[in-house]
Formats: C-alpha cells, sequence, structure tokens
C-alpha cells in the first residue's frame, strides 16, 4: 500500500497584515507614516479590485520598496466612496501590507510606530488565513505592483 505524502503551506508566508483604523486621509497618513519611519511611499494609480461587479470603484494605494532590507510596504485604502474592500474588516480604514520582511520583530516595530503616530486610534495585525478573498486580493495587488511599479 503506498503512502500519499502531503505538505501544508502557508500561501501567505513572509507577508504581514495591518489593520488601521484612523480619520485622517490617505495622504495625511501616508505623509505622517513617511516622516515618522523614514519611508518614501508614492501614491499610484488606485487598487481596482472588483469583486462588487463595478470596474471604476478604486482604492487608494501607496507602495514603497526599501532596498537595504528588500521589503516592500503597501498602504491601501480599505474604503472609498461608500465601498468597503475587505467587509469583513468594517471598521478598519488602511490595510498596511508588509511582504519580506527581515523578521517578525521588524514588522512588529513598524506597526508599533504607526501606533504612536496622532490621530491614529489602533493598529492590529489580521489573520490573512481569516479574511475571505484574501488570495484574490494579494494576486490583485502583484498584478497592480507589475503594472504600475515595475514599468517606471
Amino acid at each position: 500500500m503506498s503512502k500519499k505524502l502531503s505538505r501544508i503551506t502557508n500561501y501567505f508566508d513572509g507577508f504581514h497584515l495591518y489593520a488601521i483604523v484612523s480619520h485622517l486621509k490617505d495622504y495625511s497618513l501616508c505623509f505622517h507614516i513617511n516622516n515618522k519611519l523614514g519611508f518614501d511611499l508614492v501614491n499610484y494609480e488606485d487598487l481596482v479590485f472588483d469583486l462588487s461587479g463595478d470596474p471604476n470603484q478604486g482604492f487608494s494605494w501607496y507602495y514603497y520598496k526599501d532596498y537595504k532590507t528588500h521589503t516592500h510596504f503597501y498602504l491601501i485604502g480599505n474604503k472609498s466612496e461608500g465601498n468597503i474592500l475587505l467587509p469583513s474588516q468594517k471598521t478598519v480604514d488602511f490595510l498596511l501590507l508588509i511582504k519580506d520582511a527581515i523578521d517578525d520583530n521588524y514588522a512588529d516595530e513598524t506597526s508599533s510606530a504607526i501606533r504612536k503616530i496622532v490621530n491614529i486610534s489602533a493598529v492590529f495585525q489580521a489573520d490573512m488565513g481569516k479574511i475571505k478573498d484574501m488570495d484574490l486580493l494579494m494576486e490583485t495587488i502583484e498584478l497592480h505592483e507589475l503594472k504600475f511599479v515595475k514599468h517606471k
């Protein structure tokens, strides 16, 4: 009788997702994060995540790559003109996705620094495995990065 070997893979390994609750506008939050952490988050064309059937629905999208640590940072608006990017996260205003962080401490230190910014109500780590359509969102983010960042 042959044995079956299976391997459990975590599709979100190497990613950290932080939910940010704040009444700041996206450009203002981005300004504060850039000043506090020394980032250079740049606004690119809005991220279109079409689950509702509205192809014109866009969510603010900022990107920064730290070339020292080879870490990618994505600041994404969760709300746009009455629409919500992740309906399971209704109270969240922004999402900070960190890709290829050096280690977990680096990502946690980044979120702790953001938590100290004035007018930030909360910053907490979201479990990517429990968010519906997270794999689809990750794919959309990767394609958006390829389209707008890599061609510059």
